[in-house]
């Protein structure tokens, strides 16, 4: 007599139990980078499962490290808007027009950390100084450390850079490389190991922590160390679907991201790279020029025109420059 009530019970529970299993939200996070590269473990990684453990169980985020679901960087926002991906890894200089303040991060002789720059941009995104990021909910913005120049062909001063193909991802890069005599090459950057070993390219800009995540080191034998501006990278989400979470998923996501991550991201890529630049002066086969004072002022000059020519040329430039480097004073008092 007693089965009859055993038997309802149990199908309450299981009911209950497919009922909660229900209420957990699936979200896919598209990251076209490599598994290895250092924003995917020290950045991405930790914030999901904090996400996650703040949420108390009421999300899930599937991560597609790799290209997974789609390899090409500059289409992570078409990812977003097709509804592949629910959250996308990007770069926004590879998406030209959509926001057109970001070349303030790509300055050279501004920020000289992954930290300080990633805290700045952060905080010019956050305050609304930054177009484009209106339809997105921001989980953070970071920045990586200024790039150096990566190739095959001799780079022991400036003048050896005149006439090199050498590989850029936005315009203010573009017309830097131009001013040093270089012909700037646009491409991605999962295109630059193949292209180096091709002749395709001579050099190319980066940082060493993407050199080796990206499979480039191999690929090269001169790194020269005068420094261009850094690339911004971001976490976003389409802000309607971003809207449509739980209260909580939210606050775990904002409490979790902003400059908490982007500090967390900025130190590690920090010591990443200057451990690839230990590694890469340590390599047999691996020339790393340090400039001499007369070459470094020679480039700082070069930079200087190119800079203030691109500024002048982009709606309210002198002002947003100017903050970006305000901010970077203020970060460096605190």
């Amino acid at each position: 007599m007693k089965l009859p009530r055993i038997a309802a019970t149990f199908a309450g529970v299981l009911m209950a139990g497919q009922a909660m299993a229900q209420d957990v939200i699936d979200l896919k996070f598209a990251v076209f980078t490599p598994e290895q590269e250092i924003t995917y473990q020290e950045a991405i990684k930790p914030w999901v499962k904090a996400v996650e453990e703040a949420s108390g169980g009421a999300v899930k985020i599937q991560l597609y490290p790799g290209g997974i679901l789609g390899r090409d960087g500059s289409k992570q926002i078409k990812l977003l808007n097709d509804g592949v991906a629910d959250i996308a890894f990007i770069i926004p200089a590879y998406n030209p027009g959509l926001f057109p303040d970001n070349w303030v991060v790509e300055l050279p002789d501004t920020s000289q950390t992954a930290t300080e720059g990633s805290v700045a941009f952060w905080r010019m995104v956050d305050s609304g100084k930054l177009r484009g990021y209106q339809d997105f909910e921001v989980l953070s913005m970071v920045a990586t450390s200024p790039y150096f120049l990566h190739g095959n062909e001799p780079m022991n001063q400036i003048g050896d850079l005149k006439d090199q193909k050498i590989r850029i991802a936005g315009k203010l890069e573009q017309q830097c490389v131009e001013a040093l005599g270089g012909v700037p090459v646009g491409m991605p950057i999962t295109k630059i190991p193949e292209s180096l070993s091709r002749g395709i390219i001579d050099a190319t800009p980066l940082h060493y922590a993407a050199l080796y995540a990206f499979g480039i080191a191999s690929a090269t034998k001169y790194h020269y160390q005068n420094a261009l501006g850094s690339m911004p990278f971001g976490f976003v989400m389409p802000r309607q679907r971003f809207d449509a979470l739980p209260e909580v998923v939210r606050n775990a996501m904002r409490d979790a991201g902003g400059e908490k991550l982007a500090r967390i991201f900025g130190a590690a890529m920090d010591a990443e790279n200057q451990r690839r630049l230990d590694e890469t002066r340590a390599a047999a086969g691996q020339t790393v020029v340090v400039p001499s004072d007369g070459d470094k002022a020679a480039w700082s000059a070069v930079m200087a025109d190119c800079s203030g020519n691109f500024v002048a040329g982009q709606e309210d430039g002198a002002a947003l420059a100017d903050s970006f480097k305000a901010e970077l004073a203020r970060i460096r008092a605190e």
